[in-house]
């Protein structure tokens, strides 16, 4: 009888814990924590052309004129320094206003007035932050026109146990201030839903959860299996009146 009564209370823990356990596995971010009082309102960045950031290595190729075709990091000040058409502004400028300006120095320095130049960035110096439930995480470098999900792939790609439907991603507004909202792959790729497709900037942060499944997985593990340990294929035996293990 003593038995019976120990396995008894003990299953009637684990259903009532159970019972429990949707509550532990809901939004990843509460809509509270969203409010303009702990985050900056978010605002979506339109989709445009890349702005060149200090550290960028660009190149400039001049196709009629191609011994002063050149290759070399942006300054940390925003100049670009070319050979015979000196410093010009780079940063916060598109690659095609660049190229303008380079045709513009030339031109002025009575190199060429036909220079047609074209550039284009090597390597991107500006990187995202990639953290949570990916294979690879850490930095990763910025691409034009980069997405929640290309910077996923960049990453390596989710891990089974992530949850694809609220990937958070967090960004600073200009006055510093974090602004924070989530991205539902599933809704992206299933269903090409376009409000889940965001355009990155550089130094966001994109945190992968954990799958509800995973925490209630580790939550049973945690608050069940170790504060409660019996046997959990606990059947009745008719014939001896009984629970048994």
């Amino acid at each position: 009888m003593q038995r019976v009564s120990t396995t008894l209370f003990r299953t009637t823990c684990c259903l009532t814990l159970l019972l429990l356990l949707p509550a532990c596995t809901g939004k990843w971010v509460d809509r509270r924590n969203t409010r303009p009082n702990n985050f900056a309102t978010w605002v979506d960045t339109p989709r445009s052309a890349y702005k060149i950031e200090p550290g960028d290595d660009v190149s400039v190729v001049l196709p009629f004129n191609a011994e002063l075709n050149y290759e070399a990091p942006v300054a940390p000040d925003g100049g670009l320094t070319i050979p015979l058409a000196g410093t010009i502004k780079a940063a916060g400028l598109t690659v095609i206003q660049v190229a303008q300006n380079v045709d513009g120095a030339l031109a002025a320095n009575g190199i060429t007035g036909n220079a047609h130049a074209s550039v284009s960035i090597r390597t991107f110096a500006g990187h995202l932050y990639v953290s949570g439930q990916v294979k690879k995480p850490g930095p990763v470098p910025i691409q034009n026109d980069m997405d929640v999900l290309q910077a996923i792939s960049a990453a390596g790609g989710l891990m089974d146990t992530a949850r694809s439907k609220e990937i958070v991603v967090i960004r600073r507004n200009p006055d510093g201030r974090p602004m924070v909202r989530t991205v539902n792959l599933e809704a992206l790729t299933r269903r090409a839903d376009p409000t889940q497709e965001v355009m990155l900037q550089p130094f966001d942060t994109i945190f992968v959860p954990q799958s509800s499944v995973v925490e209630a997985d580790q939550w049973i593990d945690r608050y069940i299996t170790r504060i409660v340990p019996f046997n959990q294929s606990i059947n009745y035996n008719i014939g001896q009146g009984g629970f048994f293990r």
